[in-house]
């Protein structure tokens, strides 16, 4: 199965329209989104897909809420999420609380751990815990743009970066 994660759109439309062309080609059925949406309008553009959504720091939640809700009834959110999809467990933050991102990587209880705020990418092995943040797609541009695919069955992930 694969999946798409990004992060930190902050209302970037061109961006994410690029990167949902990319990920409507890949076939993937499942994005998660590591924070900072900013406006919720932003997530319609990944209506086809289930929506993961963990709210970042520049996230107004109940808004996110019942945007994600109108989509898909099936899509989730919060501040944090504890996830399996394809027998991998998962966690997803937006990385502005450090001492929960830590805890999640150190339980050693994860496949995967998936953050943003930063604005950087970032694909380490800790121990039993691939930790990937997929940079950002809007907001400050520390890195060039960008998010990841990542296909749960082999463990290949791809971080494609837009222009």
């Amino acid at each position: 199965m694969k999946i798409a994660v990004l992060s930190d759109t902050h209302n970037n439309l061109t961006m994410v329209q690029l990167a949902q062309k990319k990920i409507r080609a890949a076939g993937v059925t499942a994005v998660i989104h590591c924070g900072d949406v900013i406006d919720p309008a932003v997530l319609e553009y990944f209506g086809e897909q289930q929506l993961l959504v963990a709210f970042g720091n520049g996230d107004y939640p109940p808004d996110i809420e019942e945007r994600l809700g109108w989509l898909n009834p099936e899509n989730r959110c919060g501040e944090f999420l504890d996830l399996t999809i394809a027998d991998k467990k998962i966690f997803v933050t937006h990385g502005h609380r450090p001492g929960a991102l830590n805890k999640a990587i150190e339980s050693r209880q994860y496949d995967y751990v998936f953050h943003g705020h930063t604005h950087r990418h970032r694909n380490e092995q800790i121990s039993s815990t691939r930790v990937v943040n997929p940079g950002a797609l809007g907001g400050k541009k520390v890195e060039p743009r960008g998010f990841v695919m990542l296909d749960l069955t082999s463990g290949e992930l791809e971080h494609v970066i837009l222009e």
